[in-house]
């Protein structure tokens, strides 16, 4: 396969059950699970303000790219705090502890890259 087109829609459905995360809405596009071959993970996650956040996390074996959509949120990576904004890009290197909070009252949207993808993609359950 050397090409595969994904569209989010009204009613495609998302996952509220990310672990780490609270109060959100991700929606997995591209994996080595729908994507065959390949090597990263894009997906689309919205963290509700007040009451959502993305927790403390790390990934041993995966740097992440984090796009802002739409809102802000505070992110804390390795202890040094940023502010992602609508049009940011924030690079996280794999061993990095992270973590983001909604700042403004509006929803923080983002687009999310993990590379390599993850391994549970590919693992049979």
């Amino acid at each position: 396969m050397a090409a595969k087109l994904i569209k989010i829609t009204k009613d495609t459905p998302w996952n509220d059950k990310v672990p780490l995360h609270e109060n959100c809405f991700a929606w997995p596009m591209v994996n080595p699970k729908s994507c065959p071959g390949a090597q990263c993970e894009f997906g689309i996650t919205e963290l509700h303000p007040l009451v959502g956040r993305a927790l403390d996390d790390i990934h041993a074996d995966e740097d992440h790219v984090f796009y802002g959509l739409a809102g802000r949120a505070e992110a804390v990576v390795d202890g040094e705090t940023y502010l992602v904004e609508a049009g940011d890009a924030l690079w996280v290197s794999k061993g990095s502890v992270h973590n983001f909070t909604p700042v403004g009252g509006e929803n923080f949207r983002y687009a999310v890259v993990f590379a390599p993808g993850r391994a549970f993609w590919t693992q049979q359950k």
